[in-house]
This record gives C-alpha cells, sequence and structure tokens, in this order.
C-alpha cells in the first residue's frame, strides 16, 4: 500500500525484476530498485510462488573463492602461491612423475625389464566415483545456488583426492624404481652402473 492507502498495481516490468533478482539480490536492493516496501515484494512474491513459480527473496552468500590457475571456484587459495590445494597438488604430482621419468631414463635395460616385470603384477587402485549434480527438479534460484556450491565443494573434493592418490602412486613407484637401481639421492651420490644391483 502506497500513502493514502491506494495500491499501486505491478507492472509486467516488475513482475519480470522480481522473478530474476529473487535469490539473486538481497530483498533490501530488490525494494530499493523496484520502490515498494518490504511487505509489498514479500506478498507478491508469495501470489507468484502460489501461481507456480518458485521463489525465495532469501539470498544466497557464497563462500567460495576464485583460482586463477585452474579458472574455478574453490573453497580456498593459498596467500602464498595464490593457488587452490587442487592446483598444488597437481603441480606436486608432476613433479613426482617428472622424478619417476628421470629415474626409468638412468635403468640400465635389465633394471627396467625387473622392474617392469613387478609393476605389471601390481593393481591399480579403484577410482573414486565423480559426485553428480543433482536433476533439474523445481527449486528456488537460492536453494539451486546452494546446491551449485555444494556440488562444487563436493567436485573439489574429489579432484584433490584423486590426485592424491595418483602423488601417493608416483611416490611409491619412484621408490620402488630407486630400490631397482640402488639409488637413493638423500644418502649421498648415486651408485655406479657396476656397483647398482638388479
Amino acid at each position: 500500500m502506497t500513502r493514502g492507502g491506494r495500491h499501486r498495481a505491478w507492472t509486467t516490468r516488475e513482475v519480470a525484476f522480481l522473478i530474476d533478482a529473487a535469490g539473486r539480490l538481497p530483498l533490501r536492493t530488490i525494494c530499493k530498485r523496484l520502490g515498494r516496501s518490504e511487505s509489498a515484494v514479500e506478498s507478491m512474491a508469495s501470489k507468484l510462488n502460489r501461481s507456480g513459480e518458485h521463489l525465495t527473496l532469501k539470498c544466497w552468500s557464497s563462500r567460495l573463492v576464485w583460482c586463477n590457475e585452474c579458472a574455478t571456484w574453490r573453497t580456498g587459495i593459498d596467500d602464498k602461491t595464490g593457488r587452490c590445494r587442487v592446483c598444488t597438488m597437481r603441480e606436486q604430482l608432476r613433479g613426482r612423475e617428472d622424478a619417476c621419468s628421470r629415474e626409468l631414463a638412468i635403468m640400465t635395460p635389465e633394471q627396467r625389464l625387473v622392474y617392469e616385470r613387478t609393476e605389471a603384477q601390481r593393481r591399480t587402485r579403484k577410482a573414486l566415483e565423480r559426485p553428480q549434480k543433482r536433476g533439474s527438479c523445481p527449486m528456488s534460484r537460492y536453494e539451486r545456488s546452494k546446491a551449485e556450491e555444494r556440488y562444487l565443494i563436493d567436485l573439489e573434493e574429489w579432484e584433490y583426492r584423486t590426485l592424491r592418490l595418483r602423488y601417493d602412486a608416483a611416490k611409491t613407484r619412484l621408490r620402488r624404481m630407486r630400490e631397482k637401481t640402488g639409488r637413493n639421492p638423500r644418502k649421498g651420490r648415486p651408485p655406479s652402473p657396476s656397483e647398482s644391483r638388479i
């Protein structure tokens, strides 16, 4: 109601704005843009819900932050590196895989043959199941935003754990390679080819 008790009718444009802004903009901002009171906006939202719209005036405030390296919303970014934990783990995995490649390159043909035989007998771990997005059922923008954030958090956790499994596997592979060559960079100089045992 406006002053004097006269009701100002809603225009098609105002209703379209309300449908678009509900759950995306705070109620105070919607009221200011429409020049209407909170009770008037809440009343119209309620009326639209009865006619089949799925509106809520609650606005979801995301806790996620943007990672420039992988161009994805993440739960956190390291202040020193500017990377999310997935990017950090991806970089660590790359380092381990490079170390495995270097180790493989210095193996003698006999050492490589023994290593490849033993590796072929090992089983790979079962892959983690990727999280699925919720099916498209009628929901408000608030519920949709909340579900989208939950999905992104679950996806980040899945990516991190998948990379972590690969990192641990590469670390174990590197250790086994060094056992075959008798090399251990932490214990002084590597043995010469004549000193190394298969």
